[in-house]
C-alpha cells in the first residue's frame, strides 16, 4: 500500500514493478546505431578512469547556478548527465569524504542500478540514497529496492550487499571555490548507458521523445529527488 507521505510499501514494489516492465517492453529494445558514437561506451572500462563528456553546469528550477551551500546535507538530488534521459543522484554527504566543495563533502553516481538497471521515473524511483538505517542496510547508503543492491556513496559507491555485479559510475564534478558553483565534466566507472537505452527505449521515448540520447547540453537541472519522483519506493 502507499504510505501516508506519498511513498511505496516495499511489499507492494514487485507488483509495481512488473507492470512497469510490461510497459517498458511494449517496444522493441534494439541496439544503439553507429551514429550515437557518444552513448556507445566501453562497459569494461576500469572503474578509476575518466571518460570525460562536454561540461554541464548545475542549475536550479530557475535556470541560476546552483550554490553548493545552498544543499541540504544527506538529502537526495537528481540531475541528468551526459544524456537528457541518464539520471544521476548527487549528494552532500556532510564530511569529508574526497569529494568537491568546501567541505570535500559533495559526490554524485550514475542512479542507474548496476544490478537490473532501475533508475528514478517520474512514476517511481527505487533507487535513492537513505539517510538512516533500514532493515536492509545500514544509514548513509544508496540502496535499490528493486533487489536490495546496496552501495556506499562515501567510497565511490561501492556495493556493500545485495546482486549489484559493479559500483555505480561516479560522475566527475568540478568546482569553483570562488561562485560555489557545481559542474559535471564526465563519469568514471562502468556507466551501463548502452544496455540501459536498449532496455528502455520504448518508455524513454515516451517520455524525452527523441531527445533521450542526445547530450543534456550547458546546463543540467538540478531538484530534490521527491520534486522528480511521484513516489520514492522505502525499504
Amino acid at each position: 500500500m502507499m504510505a501516508d507521505d506519498g511513498s511505496i510499501d516495499c511489499g507492494q514494489r514487485r507488483e509495481f514493478l512488473v507492470g512497469c516492465t510490461a510497459v517498458t517492453m511494449c517496444g522493441l529494445a534494439t541496439a544503439l546505431g553507429d551514429g550515437d558514437a557518444r552513448a556507445n561506451t566501453t562497459p569494461s572500462r576500469a572503474a578509476g578512469v575518466l571518460e570525460p563528456y562536454p561540461a554541464a553546469l548545475l542549475v536550479d528550477e530557475r535556470g541560476a547556478p546552483v550554490r553548493s551551500r545552498s544543499l541540504q546535507p544527506r538529502t537526495n538530488y537528481l540531475f541528468h548527465y551526459p544524456f537528457v534521459a541518464t539520471p544521476c543522484l548527487l549528494l552532500d554527504l556532510g564530511r569529508d569524504v574526497g569529494g568537491v566543495g568546501h567541505s570535500r563533502s559533495i559526490v554524485a553516481f550514475s542512479a542507474i542500478c548496476s544490478h537490473k538497471l532501475a533508475y528514478p521515473a517520474k512514476e517511481v524511483s527505487f533507487i535513492r540514497f537513505q539517510a538512516k538505517a533500514s532493515t536492509y542496510s545500514e544509514a548513509e547508503r544508496i540502496h535499490c529496492c528493486a533487489d536490495h543492491s546496496v552501495y556506499d556513496p562515501a567510497e565511490r559507491a561501492r556495493v556493500v550487499s545485495g546482486p549489484a555485479p559493479t559500483p555505480l559510475a561516479q560522475v566527475e564534478l568540478s568546482y569553483n571555490a570562488r561562485t560555489h558553483g557545481l559542474m559535471a565534466t564526465g563519469m568514471r566507472g562502468q556507466d551501463q548507458f548502452d544496455a540501459f537505452f536498449r532496455k528502455y527505449e520504448f518508455k524513454l521515448s515516451m517520455d524525452f521523445g527523441g531527445r533521450a540520447r542526445e547530450l543534456i547540453g550547458k546546463n543540467s537541472h538540478l531538484q530534490e529527488l521527491t520534486r522528480f519522483c511521484r513516489n520514492v519506493a522505502q525499504c
